[in-house]
């Protein structure tokens, strides 16, 4: 569904935090719990990006960080875009909003997450240039993970 308009993108806010937590649980399509804490919005935002209408209205959200320990790698720790507006290229502007961000801050590769169950992260990290390997108890006991990397070129492309 082509909806008309412009999207907006600018970094998150802490103030996002109340928006994005009274839609998490429905727009991931199951219970986040505390993988969105309002200390990641307070403390981290500013790294991440919000993209919605120009009114205001929130489609997506990415909260990631450049790693202190490994200032090379920027990390993606979520991202959720709202079920009607899935296919249209939100997910991917988040993304690469997100990698220009970090690639401006000298990140050359960066890092998310999904569950081996979604199917669908999967596909999508993948179409986007990651490679993934599955790694057993990732989180702890039965939290096995695919861990997807992918380098960024200075402009946040992809680099060869």
């Amino acid at each position: 569904m082509d909806r008309g308009g412009a999207l907006v993108t600018r970094a998150l806010r802490a103030g996002d935090f109340d928006d994005a937590r009274r839609v998490a649980d429905e727009w991931f399509g199951h219970p986040v719990g505390l993988t969105m804490h309002r200390l990641f919005f307070d403390q981290l935002g500013g790294s991440g990006v919000w993209i919605g209408t120009e009114d205001g209205v929130m489609v997506g959200v990415l909260l990631g960080l450049r790693s202190q320990p490994e200032p090379d790698l920027a990390y993606i720790h979520f991202h959720m875009v709202d079920p009607t507006w899935r296919g249209q290229g939100v997910g991917s502007r988040l993304y690469t909003t997100f990698f220009e961000r970090m690639a401006g801050l000298g990140c050359t590769r960066v890092r998310a997450l999904a569950a081996p169950t979604r199917t669908a992260s999967i596909r999508f990290h993948e179409a986007l240039g990651f490679s993934g390997r599955h790694q057993d108890g990732y989180l702890g006991p039965g939290e096995d993970r695919v861990i997807f990397e992918r380098p960024i070129g200075e402009r946040g492309d992809a680099t060869a």
